[in-house]
């Protein structure tokens, strides 16, 4: 397998290390084209450390790159420079392609590098500031020399030269307090044969999809292994993050379609994805919109898809009693935070109090000031409750399945007779909740509700949603492509989603239409494989946009692939 390193970073499980090929303005930093080393901790200002420039006597040398999951490799013709991983905080660089290290003190306060020594064995230590990080450089073989100009605690420049008369191995690893020289060499080798074993485990483990779209299962399954990072500050559990380009945070709703993606053989890690943004629930019963190792950030929320993702669980996975009453508990405190908190009119119906909160930004159901009241919440809230009911009867608690349950078909109703006009569903918004025009494709996500849906409302969803309003070549645009509205590169305005195409479809396939949704999943998976794991993507040419190695892209098309194909 090869990808392309300016999408895709290569990192590796539980790693918050990685190398990527970036041009001018990644995250809006004016930096030069190359192959840069990162850092994808929460607490960096910036995930640049150094840049990687091949050169011979003074002069930059033009290179060429191959990737794999086990290693980078950078040729000029005759010489060679490979990138592998020993662990997850120590990577090994072998050849004989000169090069040095760029540490980009230029501009940047407290960034340097300095011999160090711990025994009999030379290190180089580097500090960098903005990354809020150091590492330890080492040559196990060949020479390295520093080219550094200081002044007043800082570095002008900082290069570490490597010697490439010579093959040379270093030895590159993450510096916290606590490191202490292991005292040991590497194999490179034995090391990059053992990632690729690492990586051909975890794909064999991920969820099996048709021959036709192997390529693009195995791009979803590298980008959700290397995509994984360890517990570290906050974090208590390996997670998996949206990215390790620049969405390197665990949002909470997008977690959940990466605990089904890990459910069918990797019961542990798809429990703790689910449960990770739990371990941050405050007593009210919120959980935080996003967190990462050193940040929870509480300003927003997402939408409560985690009723309909534990009840997907717990059709694959042999949850023991134990984890059924941590989920009933934490998912009762996460429901009855929205009946609590967020119906300030008391009309019996949630509102959003922004597009972040819905996950769909800035659809147009939010052009006006919130807060907005629309029918996907009250089904994502029906749905959870019922599923509530569900847990309650498996533990035998008869009181609280009958509570949720009646709690479920009153907002049913609610949502029923408030938002939805002639059997279509409506937006509104304020406390006057006066309706919203818009051509927004989450008013039809009541659909994941399936059969609850009175016939006649669930057929008019059905023949809006097989029709060309939303569809087109590649799927189910976010904003119908016919609205003045639409934008190819709108973000949620018109662009395919994988999380709302994965949910309307799971709807769909509940109301029996399984040639639709067969159809729509071959799309989803031919667009995985033309334009890789994308953020999202252009609804009219199927070109992908903004982060190209997002995870829960490549979750939903292994499960799609699996279970609707």
């Amino acid at each position: 397998m090869r990808f392309n390193l300016e999408e895709v970073p290569f990192s590796t499980r539980g790693s918050y290390l990685a190398f990527s090929k970036l041009g001018k303005g990644f995250r809006g930093e004016q930096i030069q084209e190359g192959i840069y080393f990162r850092n994808v901790h929460g607490s960096a200002v910036s995930s640049l450390v150094a840049r990687i420039v091949p050169q011979k006597d003074g002069k930059k040398i033009p290179y060429e790159y191959e990737t794999s999951p086990q290693e980078v490799k950078l040729y000029d013709g005759e010489h060679v420079c490979k990138i592998t991983w020993q662990d997850e905080k120590t990577a090994l660089i072998t050849g004989d392609l000169p090069f040095y290290f760029d540490f980009l003190a230029e501009g940047s306060p407290y960034t340097f590098a300095q011999p160090w020594k711990t025994g009999n064995r030379d290190f180089y230590l580097v500090n960098c500031f903005r990354g809020n990080s150091r590492y330890m450089i080492r040559s196990q073989k060949g020479s390295l020399q520093l080219k550094q100009k200081w002044r007043e605690g800082n570095a002008e420049y900082s290069y570490l030269y490597v010697n490439g008369d010579d093959s040379y191995m270093l030895v590159l690893e993450e510096n916290f307090e606590e490191w202490k020289d292991r005292g040991q060499d590497y194999d490179y080798i034995c090391a990059a044969q053992r990632q690729k074993q690492k990586f051909e485990e975890f794909y064999a483990a991920m969820p099996s999809v048709p021959d036709e779209y192997k390529d693009a299962a195995e791009i979803s399954a590298y980008v959700d292994w290397a995509g994984m990072v360890s517990p570290c500050g906050i974090l208590k559990r390996e997670s998996m993050f949206m990215s390790k380009n620049w969405m390197c945070n665990v949002w909470s709703w997008d977690h959940c379609f990466n605990a089904l993606a890990l459910a069918y053989h990797c019961p542990k890690e798809a429990w703790d994805q689910f449960m990770v943004l739990f371990d941050f629930q405050k007593e009210s019963g919120n959980i935080p919109d996003s967190i990462n190792d050193t940040k929870v950030i509480h300003n927003y929320c997402k939408p409560p898809i985690h009723g309909w993702t534990l009840r997907k669980l717990m059709k694959v996975m042999d949850l023991s009693v134990e984890q059924l009453k941590e989920a009933y508990e934490k998912l009762g405190k996460w429901t009855s935070w929205w009946i609590n908190y967020r119906d300030e009119n008391g009309d019996g119906l949630c509102e959003y109090s922004h597009g972040n909160d819905s996950g769909w930004d800035n659809a147009t159901a939010f052009d006006h000031l919130p807060p907005v009241t629309l029918p996907d919440l009250a089904a994502f809230l029906v749905l959870q409750m019922d599923v509530l009911s569900e847990v309650a009867e498996k533990l035998n608690e008869k009181a609280d399945a009958k509570m949720w349950k009646d709690r479920a078909d009153e907002m049913l109703n609610n949502m029923l007779d408030i938002l939805f006009e002639n059997g279509k569903p409506i937006a509104r918004a304020g406390f006057d909740m006066h309706k919203v025009e818009n051509e927004s494709l989450i008013l039809y996500l009541p659909i994941v509700l399936g059969k609850r849906i009175p016939e006649e409302i669930k057929e008019k969803l059905i023949q809006t949603l097989e029709s060309d309003k939303f569809q087109t070549a590649y799927g189910l645009a976010t904003e119908s492509w016919h609205s003045k509205e639409y934008q190819a590169d709108g973000y949620w305005r018109g662009p395919i989603w994988a999380p709302s195409t994965m949910l309307i479809l799971d709807g769909l396939k509940e109301c029996g239409e399984d040639a639709f949704v067969k159809d729509m999943t071959e799309k989803f998976c031919k667009l995985v494989q033309k334009s890789g794991c994308a953020e999202n993507f252009d609804a009219l040419t199927g070109e992908g946009l903004r982060d190209r190695a997002y995870t829960w892209t490549a979750s939903v098309m292994l499960v799609m692939a699996h279970e609707y194909l």
